[in-house]
Order: C-alpha cells, then structure tokens, then sequence
C-alpha cells in the first residue's frame, strides 16, 4: 500500500535510462534538482560535503578545472563562449538547480555541459591508482629495460639469451589530464571505462618477421606472461593468425630468418599479412593505422603508504641524533607488521613494422588526427543542446 499517497511508478529518467536502461548518466538531457536543499542533499549522496572546506574546495577547483577544458579543448575553434552567468558562478551548487530547469533554456543546456565534464574530471582526481603511477610506471618499465640496449647508429636492440633488433622504442609514460578527459568523455561507458593506456611501450621494427620476434623475446625472457593479457583488448591489424599457423607448420627445425634473401624475407612478410580486414575495435582510428596492440596486466607491490611515513619519521629522530626515540616508540616493528598494497595495473604493448610507425606520424592514421576525430565526437557529446545543428 502507498502511504505517502504519491505515484511511486512515475520514474525519473535516472532509473528508466541510466539504471534499467545503461545509458551513461552524462548523456541525461538534465536533473531533477529544484531547490537548494535538494542540491545539497545531491552532492552529498554523490559523495561531497559540501559543509566541509576541503570537500568544498574540491569541487570548486573542479568547477574551475571544467570550465577551462570547455573554453581551451571543447569549445577551441567554434564561435560559442561559456555564458558569464556560469563563469562568474560562486557557488557550484548552483549548477543542479540550473540544470534541471523546466521549461529547458540555454543556461540548462551549459550548465549540463559543464557537470558533464566536473563529473568525468572527478572520476580521473579520485582514481587512487593515479596516485602511485610513478611507483607503477618504474615497475613496469625496469621488466622492459633490463633487455633494453642501445645499438651503435641509434638503433636499440632487445638483449638476453638472443638478439631482436629494433628501430626505435617509444614510452608512453602517463596521459596528461586533459587527454585523460577527453578519453573518458568520448567512451561511450564513460566513467565505467578504464583507461588502459596509462603507460604503455612501442616497439618499432623493420617488418613483420621482426615483430613476431619481439613477441618471442618477451614472452621467453618472462617479461610478460600470456596469462595476463586482457583478450579485448588485442587488435591484431597485421597479421593473418590462420596463414602464420599453417606456416609455422611446415618450417623446419633449422630455419633462420637471418639467412633469408631481401626478397625471400618480403616474400614470407606478404604471406603472412594477407587477410581479411580485421574490425577496429577504435571508431576514432584512422583505416590506414597498421600495428599489433595488447594490453598486459602486471602485479604491482608498493608498500603501504603508512610505512613511508614510519621511515620519515625514524630517519628524522636519527637525524637530530634522537637514535633512541625510534626504538622506544617501536617504528621498526610498525613497518614491519604493515602489509605490502597489490594489485594489478594495466599497460600497452605496440609493435609496428617501419611503414606502419611513418603512417602514424602523418596523414589520416597520425595522433593528430585522432585526436581532432575524439574532439568532433565529445564536443558533440558534451554540448548536447548547444550546438546550432542540433536545435
């Protein structure tokens, strides 16, 4: 029996599209947030209260932070301005009661642009593995860099039991937090998205026998396991796997691509690549971009963020000559009874043949490109309403 003698079946579009229907809750046309009390109440189910100065300054600063994006990365190179009202806003709160104004006018439409991008930005600021990337980033680069060897013309090449040769090695160290957002913003999950490609390594080589030796050197040398790959993550754009088994097949036991002639070496690279195209798993990717791309999981072991405090505090008494107030205080007991923090992060593996790495750098396959098609695609998004063909 209803006892509020309200219709509890007229439900809000947050339940109907986002919970029953998966929509991404930033594609919502607006909220349903009419007074200031209820705007509180949001934020502090979100996860802000907002009668606490640091909680506050947070979602101030992100206001701020989103405004920037809009007027330097969405909005850059169109005629539109954030309308002033929203600019010179003071209290961010304001922005529900805006958004979810009836009938819909302007200042609805912006103010949803804006919480569109505050919510993604706040996503990417509380990712608590973001704050150890360095620590990860040292961790998943040293299994690589341990083979890793500079040739005598600016070549590198891959070192252990064997030799690979390689015509350039690139890192991507960490996204800035711009290209982070713009990432998320055009996923079509959008925070439900990770974001895989935090770090990642390239590896350049002459042509596609070369990469199927990189793939052999780092899965013999222990650098990756196949355990850990992420299967949905593998786009396979180079190699017809069918025509390479059946290949593999027939080679005898001595068989040396070394000893290889130029045009028997690009003989046996056309086999193998023949095939059908394979399905881009990246709508924003150019047709002309060539490469084999996977993503590895590796376990991390960083020590508990506690017991870098503990070792500050002992080496600050040592430092004054205090060498026995550590000890009385048993902070070397502390650190030990603390407990390593693991867990597994993702990285990006790349190996292009030569042709494939210069059509990266130019042309309709070149980052830049890519970067302007995720653009069209989250202005789109991200002013929904706004634009003059949409109206």
């Amino acid at each position: 029996m209803c006892m509020s003698g309200k219709n509890l079946f007229n439900l809000s579009p947050e339940i109907t599209h986002a919970v029953l229907g998966g929509q991404a809750f930033i594609d919502e046309e607006g909220l349903n947030v009419i007074s200031r009390d209820q705007a509180r109440k949001f934020a502090l189910n979100y996860g802000f209260d907002m009668g606490l100065p640091r909680q506050r300054s947070q979602i101030v600063k992100t206001f701020e932070d989103a405004l920037t994006f809009l007027e330097t990365v969405v909005l850059e190179g169109t005629d539109l301005k954030v309308p002033p009202v929203l600019s010179e806003l003071q209290d961010p709160l304001d922005l529900l009661t805006m958004a979810s104004a009836k009938p819909r006018d302007d200042i609805a439409s912006w103010s949803c642009a804006v919480l569109r991008v505050m919510h993604t930005l706040l996503y990417i600021d509380n990712n608590i593995f973001l704050r150890f990337l360095p620590e990860i980033q040292q961790q998943i680069f040293d299994r690589y860099d341990r083979h890793l060897v500079l040739g005598n013309s600016n070549g590198w090449f891959l070192r252990g039991d064997y030799e690979v040769p390689l015509i350039d090695i690139v890192r991507k160290e960490n996204k800035d937090r711009d290209s982070m957002l713009l990432k998320l913003l055009h996923k079509p999950e959008n925070v439900a998205e990770t974001i895989y490609d935090h770090i990642g390594i390239r590896f350049v080589v002459e042509d596609l026998l070369d990469v199927l030796l990189v793939l052999r050197f780092l899965t013999d040398h222990n650098v990756f396991q196949a355990a850990h790959i992420k299967p949905s993550r593998t786009r396979n754009l180079i190699i017809d796997v069918m025509l390479l088994e059946e290949w593999m097949a027939v080679l005898p036991d001595t068989f040396s691509a070394q000893e290889l002639s130029p045009n028997e070496r690009q003989a046996i690279c056309e086999k193998l690549a023949q095939r059908v195209g394979w399905p881009s798993v990246n709508p924003y990717s150019s047709s002309d971009y060539s490469a084999l791309q996977f993503t590895v999981n590796t376990l991390m072991r960083l020590p508990e963020p506690s017991i870098l405090a503990l070792e500050s505090i002992s080496k600050e008494f040592n430092g004054n000559g205090k060498y026995g107030v550590a000890d009385q205080f048993h902070i070397h007991e502390l650190i030990q009874a603390q407990e390593e923090f693991a867990f597994f992060f993702p990285h990006e593996v790349q190996i292009m043949e030569k042709s494939g790495f210069n059509n990266s750098r130019m042309g309709p396959a070149s980052h830049l490109e890519y970067k302007r098609r995720q653009r069209e695609v989250v202005r789109k998004r991200v002013l929904r309403g706004i634009l003059p063909r949409e109206r």
